[in-house]
């Protein structure tokens, strides 16, 4: 009897079904893993991969293929469809987005426009908020974007002067206006109608010498 069949004939179940689990790789339940989930550690894009859940739906199609007649088999692989085309979408986006952030640093460095650190900021929030299936990594690179973009913002902020706040000036030929009562000026022509107008005084003087005037008039 061979050597290896005396060291294997000695091993137990377990580790028989733990040496064929691992096909004799000691990375084997690694690998095992990575296929069952899709994420085998290397780097596959900005945003998480759907192999683990197009794995699972692909197993749903094959579980559900004798029971509904072809019918639930072409439903999950709809679904699996959708979730890589949506996949794809937004990992193009993202990149895009990326690549506008690095150009928008770099043209900063070049004209010193505090225009492309709004953008920057706007941006790389834009993408944290709105984004869901980024991976740690992407995160950890569009905070490290809007960080560089808010401290370089800061800075412009302090070294810009503040201008002293100008007074407004009231332009040439324009009437100031009166904070007074819009009633104002009528009481101003009723006392302008009383201090013009003739007393009773007045009216009876002048009654008093035109009878007079008749008088003599009359004698002569």
């Amino acid at each position: 009897m061979s050597e290896n069949g005396r060291t294997g004939g000695g091993k137990s179940l377990g580790t028989r079904v733990r040496d064929w689990f691992n096909g004799g790789d000691p990375d084997g339940r690694a690998k095992l893993r990575a296929w069952a989930t899709g994420d085998d550690g290397r780097w596959r894009g900005y945003t998480h991969s759907m192999g683990k859940y197009v794995t699972w739906l692909m197993v749903i199609a094959c579980i559900l293929y004798p029971f509904t007649r072809g019918i639930g088999s072409i439903l999950a692989l709809l679904a699996a469809i959708f979730l890589m085309g949506g996949r794809v979408m937004i990992e193009r986006q993202v990149r895009r987005d990326v690549s506008d952030l690095e150009e928008a640093k770099r043209q900063y460095g070049l004209t010193r426009n505090p225009e492309y650190l709004r953008f920057m900021t706007l941006r790389a929030e834009g993408l944290l908020e709105d984004n869901k299936i980024l991976t740690p990594d992407s995160r950890s690179l569009l905070q490290d974007y809007a960080q560089w973009a808010r401290e370089r913002q800061e800075r412009e902020d302090r070294s810009r002067p503040r201008r002293p706040a100008r007074r407004r000036r009231r332009p040439a030929g324009r009437p100031i206006r009166s904070r007074t009562s819009p009633l104002t000026p009528l009481r101003g022509m009723r006392r302008i109608r009383l201090l013009t107008a003739p007393s009773d005084s007045s009216r009876l003087l002048g009654g008093s010498q035109a009878a007079l005037r008749r008088l003599e008039t009359g004698r002569t």
